[in-house]
């Protein structure tokens, strides 16, 4: 099977192998990263090359050509040469430390002409002509990287980024691909997974090296899609890499396949319709899509039947085969059986008296009931329950006694599969120790508002809505033993919905929670101006800033506090969370206007590392609202900070003597940890009232500024002002001598 997948794929992607190209660094063969990798709302359009934490490893040109541009920047690709290649392409060497003598002399002189640091040059055919071979550069750690390492691209004709490894640019790998879990998810309102319309994960077995299956069978019906997670590993190498290839067949008929081999510029922010976008920011790590999802087929790499995952609606076993390949060749398979129906179901009921549940069920020869016990907090610990058959399929559970007093129940029919558990206890109408954490979670097939309990309450409940002054009510039903969930309900049900309540049906209704809500409605295909939390935060956007029908709001939140500055607005959790954005949305957020202060910024408040984030933004010109722009729905707020950036780590020190041969450069470190500065345009350094060009290393926090002469003996001067990005200021001044 698997070499009938990959023949499949080659008739799709034709690759052309006929160039060899030099490795591009003068150092062991080793990568970080490789080619179609996920970045944050991008793509990695190159390999990342190791120079094993140093600088300064040999550049070489890996075939003939000649240099024809070169960038310089303190962010981005930092140093970086364009070496044009005799066949037509393009090799991008990126974060370099320095270049070769002849092109610093020319990088200097643009820096002195432009007075900046931020440069972008072509350079004439003739001048800076290279063979395979020669050396061009070294490595360096410039730009927006954590540390040192060279990015290489190869980019066409047509300026478009391909994978270097169809130029023989290979490493030696016998080591298969590694695949550790399937996402099942519904693409509509009406797709069934085991019994449930939220998306499920399922984990793999792994049978041999490189062979898995999922050990139980999936009950599906409806649209669902299939994503799976899954990583790449290079023989000798201690890092995880992306996929180079996927592709999917269902009962022996090609459905889907994926080779990274081209990434279009103007597509990097299709990416999340190929990756899921809601699992990650679930925090379930990266999945890959197997499936054409908004229009996503307009991806150079992406082969797809024109249809949108499976449409299952017969009561048949499917079979889907996963085969994942490494560009060195390596294959893994991993086979999943689906059954196109529901989960075994049969009807009961319980009746308890005292410590004793009596079960009667409807008689069905297929299904066998199973029995444990739980606890009512515990959601992991499971007891086999004691039970007897009274005949006629009437059984008694004995012995349902504290701590565990949850009676949990499900079928298992002939083929070994069980049903979704459900769970039951002695009636309670004490509610005075149920509390709950109330959530809604917006997936692009549509909206679960779910509730979670801390204690079983063994009680029905139900969702009511307030709809201009009318109330609907929706069943909740129990996911596990604690979760209470609406199922999926479609944007249109939340439309002018002001308020949300959980309560519980018994002998006395008991209401156990309320929430406010405010949101509206966005059309895919219209623009917006709208208004949360009274006035609180103003949000617009562009026509298809959502691939879907969505439904926006905004709540208020607690959050902890800033190490730097105080919250003067917020913070309030816009959402959705976990759907991606196509286009950015302009958010404004409401402040006093009499704040004495102007230190003022959005942040947004990072919830894996429970720290805020500083996001670029403008005060109004009524100083009455503070405004930015977003990808995501995030925890923000408006933030006063009034701490300026740190500068230490002169050379010179100020009062300081040296001798002219030993002062080669002026180097300081300037920290800013909380709004953060840019280099370039909030760095000022003057040398003898005179402002010169600097370097600035985000990550080291260090400015540099080489001596390009000795300079003369006496007093110079030394001006150096830092500004962060809400305006707080840091200046030093002073002599130093020369002798």
């Amino acid at each position: 099977m698997i070499n009938k997948i990959c023949f499949i794929t080659t008739l799709f992607f034709s690759l052309s192998f006929s160039q060899d190209y030099l490795w591009p660094v003068k150092a062991k063969k080793e990568i970080t990263a490789v080619f179609g990798e996920e970045r944050p709302g991008r793509y990695h359009t190159g390999v990342d090359v190791r120079t094993f934490g140093e600088t300064g490893y040999h550049l070489v040109a890996i075939d003939d050509g000649y240099i024809a541009r070169i960038r310089t920047s303190s962010k981005g690709y930092g140093k970086t040469i364009y070496l044009q290649l005799h066949d037509g392409n393009t090799a991008v060497y990126a974060h370099l430390d320095h270049f070769t003598p002849k092109v610093d002399n020319l990088v200097h002189a643009l820096h002195e002409e432009y007075g900046k640091y931020t440069i972008d040059h072509k350079i004439d055919p003739e001048d800076y002509p290279v063979k395979k071979g020669d050396l061009i550069g070294y490595s360096g750690d410039t730009g927006g990287v954590s540390g040192p390492h060279l990015h290489f691209e190869i980019r066409d004709g047509n300026g478009q980024p391909v994978n270097p490894f169809q130029y023989s640019l290979d490493l030696e790998d016998k080591l298969p691909p590694e695949a550790e879990s399937i996402a099942v998810i519904p693409l509509d309102e009406n797709a069934i997974i085991n019994g449930f319309s939220e998306q499920k994960i399922f984990p793999l077995q792994k049978l041999n090296n490189n062979e898995y299956v999922l050990a139980d069978t999936i009950f599906a019906s409806g649209n669902i899609g299939i994503a799976i997670k899954a990583l790449d590993k290079i023989t000798g190498q201690h890092f995880n890499f992306g996929i180079y290839s996927i592709n999917l067949l269902l009962d022996a008929q090609f459905i889907y396949s994926m080779q990274y081999n081209k990434i279009d510029w103007g597509n990097a922010s299709k990416i999340y319709t190929e990756r899921s976008y809601s699992l990650a920011r679930e925090g379930f790590g990266k999945y890959y899509h197997l499936f054409s999802h908004h229009d996503n087929q307009q991806l150079p790499f992406i082969n797809s039947k024109s249809r949108s995952g499976f449409v299952f609606d017969q009561k048949v076993l499917h079979d889907a085969i996963i085969d994942i390949n490494d560009f060195a060749g390596n294959t893994t398979e991993i086979r999943v059986f689906f059954v196109s129906d529901t989960l075994p179901y049969f009807d009961y009921s319980t009746i308890f008296l005292d410590n004793k549940c009596t079960i009667t069920f409807n008689k069905d020869d297929k299904v066998r009931p199973q029995f444990y016990l739980t606890e009512p907090i515990s959601t992991d610990q499971l007891n086999p329950a004691d039970y007897f058959d009274m005949g006629n399929n009437i059984f008694v559970v004995e012995n349902i006694n504290p701590p565990f007093n949850v009676l949990q129940i499900s079928g298992k029919n002939s083929s070994g599969i069980s049903s979704s558990p459900t769970f039951h206890m002695k009636p309670n109408e004490d509610f005075r120790n149920i509390t709950g954490k109330f959530k809604i979670k917006h997936y692009e097939p549509g909206i679960f508002v779910s509730f979670e309990e801390n204690i079983f309450s063994g009680l029905d409940a139900f969702l009511s809505l307030k709809k201009e002054g009318i109330l609907y009510s929706h069943k909740l039903f129990r996911d596990s033993k604690l979760t209470l969930s609406s199922g999926l309900l479609s944007p249109s049900d939340l439309e002018n919905v002001t308020d949300l309540k959980v309560y519980y049906e018994s002998s006395t209704p008991y209401e156990i929670f309320n929430m406010e809500l405010s949101g509206e409605i966005i059309y895919p295909d219209s623009s917006f101006q709208i208004e949360l939390l009274d006035g609180k935060i103003l949000i617009s956007g562009e026509a298809h800033t959502f691939y879907d029908t969505t439904f926006i709001w905004g709540r208020p939140v607690k959050t902890s506090l800033p190490k730097e500055g105080q919250i003067v607005a917020g913070p309030y959790f816009l959402e959705p969370y976990l759907i991606p954005f196509n286009n950015e949305i302009q958010i404004n957020m409401a402040i006093d206007p009499n704040l004495s202060t102007r230190n003022l910024g959005i942040y947004f408040y990072n919830q894996k590392n429970f720290e805020w984030n500083y996001l670029p933004s403008h005060i109004s010109a009524d100083s009455s609202f503070v405004n930015t722009s977003i990808l995501s729905g995030e925890i923000f707020a408006v933030i006063e900070e009034n701490t300026p950036p740190q500068l230490s780590n002169f050379i010179p020190n100020i009062n300081g003597t040296y001798y002219s041969s030993d002062l080669e450069h002026i180097s300081f470190n300037v920290l800013d940890s909380f709004s953060g500065l840019e280099g370039e345009t909030d760095v000022i350094v003057k040398l003898d009232d005179n402002p010169v060009v600097f370097e600035f290393n985000s990550y080291q926090n260090k400015v540099r500024y080489p001596l390009k002469y000795n300079l003369k003996k006496g007093t110079h001067s030394l001006y150096v002002q830092a500004s962060d990005k809400v305006g707080n200021r840091s200046v030093l001044k002073g002599d130093f001598f020369i002798k």
